[in-house]
């Protein structure tokens, strides 16, 4: 559909000059579709002065453009998505992230103060924080070297403080 065009030559009452204006009247744009019901249109359920243009996929809810999700290739309505999105079953909105670097952290700074359970928390840490580096590598993102190298260095503390601990503990025992 082409715009409807007017033109009329005039002149400009300042300068003299002809020139030519012309009107330009824009496509008139079609109404969304909306979904039909014998006696009239269908209401979204959740605003009743809107005028549904879709179901949702998963409870079956009318919905108008507001209400309506777009999300794995389901168009659902609100209440539909945070019930799938609390359930996990989405995967475009899923936000969960380990942090593994983070974790081989706190895991060597636990292992400190409990040197005995050290034996355990210490290698844990010490693969955490490997894994983590890989994990940076892998996504592209420069992981913070410091933190990497601290968790190391405190997981190979705890490592060692617990061996020793333990080795202490069998050797008192021993002597009694």
């Amino acid at each position: 559909m082409q715009p409807a065009q007017l033109s009329a030559s005039s002149a400009c009452l300042e300068c003299g000059l002809n020139f030519e204006a012309a009107v330009l009247s824009p496509p008139v744009r079609p109404a969304p579709r909306q979904l039909q019901h014998s006696q009239g249109q269908v209401r979204c359920a959740r605003h009743a002065r809107n005028a549904a243009v879709a179901s949702c996929e998963r409870c079956g809810a009318f919905m108008c453009g507001l209400c309506r999700i777009d999300a794995d290739g389901k168009s659902i309505c609100a209440a539909c998505f945070e019930r799938l999105r609390a359930a996990g079953e989405l995967e475009s909105a899923s936000t969960r992230f380990r942090s593994f670097r983070t974790l081989g952290l706190h895991l060597g700074i636990l292992g400190i103060p409990l040197m005995a359970g050290g034996i355990l928390l210490g290698p844990a840490s010490i693969i955490a924080t490997v894994r983590g580096m890989r994990q940076d590598s892998k996504e592209g993102t420069a992981g913070e070297t410091f933190s990497a190298v601290l968790a190391l260095i405190l997981g190979t503390v705890s490592t060692v403080g617990g061996i020793v601990v333990c080795l202490a503990f069998a050797g008192a025992l021993g002597k009694k």
